[in-house]
């Protein structure tokens, strides 16, 4: 029985001398892996992070799910014209599979991957994205940081996840400034980042090890960091 979805590839990797192997993740089915029968020729071809309408014959509850077509299901040319941009996909999609890994994701989850995907498209400001990316999935995910009543936003603990803790970890911000674009990243929806974009990109690192279990992003991180920060 032919089935179509709509799907976002995560991983791309060859698998025989015409057909490619793939990770996706669909709002029915979650995280799958599939091979596209012939994908090296193809007319469309698959990226990573791209959007796609793919059809399945005998879907499978498990295995390899066998991809005969696909079509885009959205024009992403903002992202695949531009390397830097395709750098940052990269980075999101190895984020995204980290934390997909920990099973705890709803089908709503499409939903955030896919306006994820919207915003890297057409963003201008491709420095900040990173970090307004690893904030909402932070937030998502169900780990934001935590306000204490009355506090000021003199601290941020790192390793607790909490804006002017009593009593502070090993792993704490205390730049004041740092701390108010960390803050409003959270709760005031900010996006000026005043140029501190490098820093709050490693803090927010640090805050996904300590928050998200099996959060991993070592591969494409130093790319992220020589290509934009550095």
């Amino acid at each position: 029985m032919k089935e179509v979805a709509e799907v976002v590839f995560l991983g791309i990797k060859p698998y025989s001398e015409s057909s490619l192997w793939v990770r996706f993740f669909s709002e029915k089915h979650g995280l799958q892996n599939g091979i596209i029968k012939g994908g090296k020729k193809k007319k469309i071809k698959p990226f990573v992070l791209g959007l796609y309408h793919v059809s399945f014959y005998r879907w499978s509850d498990s295995g390899l799910q066998n991809i005969v077509d696909l079509e885009r299901s959205r024009s992403l040319e903002g992202t695949y014209n531009s390397p830097v941009k395709i750098l940052i996909a990269f980075f999101v999609a190895e984020s995204l599979k980290s934390f997909l890994n920990n099973e705890v994701v709803d089908q709503s989850f499409f939903a955030f991957i896919k306006s994820s995907i919207i915003d890297l498209n057409k963003e201008v400001k491709v420095k900040a994205f990173p970090v307004l990316f690893l904030a909402r999935l932070i937030h998502y995910s169900g780990h934001q940081p935590l306000k204490t009543e009355g506090g000021g936003l003199l601290k941020f603990d790192i390793k607790t996840g909490v804006f002017d803790p009593q009593e502070a970890s090993n792993d704490c911000v205390d730049d004041p400034l740092l701390v108010a674009s960390i803050y409003d990243l959270f709760y005031n929806a900010g996006k000026n980042l005043d140029g501190r974009e490098n820093r709050i990109f490693n803090i927010l690192l640090s805050y996904c090890a300590y928050h998200i279990p099996s959060y991993e992003s070592r591969q494409s991180v130093e790319i992220i960091r020589e290509t934009l920060y550095d």
